[in-house]
């Protein structure tokens, strides 16, 4: 199947349906040169460049704080990079900029966390400045839900997003995800784009970074 990067602090039950499924893990353990609560978070680490696009890896971030720990963190779909552009890495931009990606700038530096990728020009936020930025572009399906009732540690709420990532064109939640107020709104969202959609009933939906898929190993 494919690699699959998450923090070692992903849900067991999610590490073994991912195994199950065939797919290889590559649990990222804690690095203080992250900001803190964020340490193992791999949309922090690397990005992919598109639901079909390659994973690229970055540095040391020039600091542990926000915003420059986020500079991997920008949410790419087809054809399009979304993201605060000002602190985006360059090797992000240069991929995208050789390709003609339509920039969006957005003030949320953690644009991935924010946004549910579901399919190559389909996405899924709680972010009201990313909502707001992304409805200037009518080739954009986006399902705008509430803030909020996403569990991460040393803050008031996490992101959708960083619960969650899009594996073997499966939507795959670390947690419950019909714990959230607009369950319904998202599975019949997920469900009519044509993917799949996994989750954990009991656990709770948990911020541990987006779950990337390197399709560079697979072999389906």
């Amino acid at each position: 199947m494919s690699t699959v990067y998450l923090s070692h602090l992903a849900s067991p039950r999610l590490q073994e349906y991912l195994l199950s499924r065939g797919h290889t893990l590559r649990l990222l353990d804690d690095d203080p040169r992250f900001g803190r609560g964020t340490e193992a978070h791999p949309d922090l680490r690397m990005c992919r460049l598109g639901p079909s696009g390659p994973v690229i890896f970055g540095g040391v971030p020039e600091s542990p704080l926000y915003p420059a720990c986020a500079a991997m963190c920008a949410a790419v779909l087809d054809g399009f990079l979304i993201h605060r552009l000002d602190i985006t890495d360059p090797a992000v931009l240069q991929y995208c900029r050789e390709r003609r990606f339509t920039e969006i700038n957005v003030r949320q530096g953690f644009a991935k966390c924010s946004c549910v990728i579901v399919g190559p020009r389909s996405l899924i936020t709680s972010d009201p400045g990313i909502f707001r930025a992304l409805s200037n572009f009518p080739e954009l399906d986006v399902l705008k839900v509430r803030e909020g009732h996403v569990a991460l540690p040393g803050f008031d709420h996490g992101f959708l997003g960083g619960a969650s990532g899009l594996v073997g064109g499966e939507l795959v939640f670390n947690g419950d995800l019909s714990a959230h107020p607009d369950f319904h709104l998202i599975e019949d969202f997920v469900i009519s784009r044509g993917a799949g959609l996994k989750y954990f009933p009991g656990e709770p939906l948990s911020d541990t970074g987006s779950i990337i898929e390197d399709p560079g190993d697979s072999n389906t």
